[in-house]
C-alpha cells in the first residue's frame, strides 16, 4: 500500500493537560480540517511537548474528546479546503470554553443563521482573528493569548455567542 507524501504541521494543541505543541503529519494535498475528519477518533500527534516539560514525546494518539482547539503555527498551513464554503458572510462570535472565551471570525453560508451554520458542521469550526481570555480578564490583559487562525472542537464549546465589536 502506497502512502500518501506527507507534509509536517506544527500546532499547539489545547487540551485538559493545557497546551501541547508537536507536529501533525498531513498528507500533502489535505486541508487540516479534512485530516481530523469526523471519523477519526485518535489524531496522531508527533515531537509532542507537554505543558511543563524539557522532553518531547515521540508520539501521541490524541483522543479527538480531549482536543479544545488547535493553532497551527505554520502561516502558510492549508486549513480549508480552498473554496470548501461557498459564499461566506465573517460574523463574530464568542465560544465559551473551560478555560475561557474565545472570540473570533467565523465566516458562515450567506443568509444562515449562527446556529443553524454551526448544527450542520460535524465536528471542527475555524475561527480567524481570534483572542482567548480567560474568564474575568480583559481582551487586553497579559493573561489573554491572541490566536491567529483556531481550529475549534464543538464537542468540547459549551455555547456559542454572536459577538459584537472585534476581539
Amino acid at each position: 500500500m502506497n502512502t500518501p507524501p506527507l507534509r509536517k504541521t506544527t500546532a499547539d494543541v489545547l487540551t485538559p493537560l493545557g497546551w501541547l505543541h508537536g507536529t501533525f503529519q498531513v498528507p500533502q494535498y489535505q486541508s487540516l480540517l479534512d485530516f481530523l475528519a469526523p471519523n477519526v477518533q485518535v489524531i496522531k500527534f508527533t515531537r509532542v511537548l507537554l505543558p511543563q516539560e524539557k522532553e518531547s514525546i515521540p508520539f501521541v494518539g490524541l483522543q479527538r474528546e480531549s482536543v479544545i482547539l488547535i493553532e497551527p503555527t505554520q502561516p502558510d498551513e492549508p486549513v480549508e479546503a480552498a473554496g470548501s464554503l461557498g459564499r461566506t458572510t465573517p460574523r463574530e462570535v464568542g465560544c465559551l470554553l473551560e478555560v475561557g472565551m474565545l472570540r473570533g471570525t467565523l465566516e458562515v453560508l450567506v443568509n444562515v443563521r449562527v446556529s443553524d451554520y454551526l448544527r450542520q458542521q460535524p465536528g471542527f469550526v475555524v475561527l480567524r482573528r481570534c483572542v482567548l481570555t480567560p474568564y474575568g480578564e480583559a481582551a487586553g490583559s497579559a493573561q489573554a493569548r491572541r490566536i491567529s487562525t483556531a481550529v475549534v472542537n464543538l464537542a468540547r464549546v459549551v455555547g456559542v455567542s454572536e459577538w459584537q465589536g472585534r476581539p
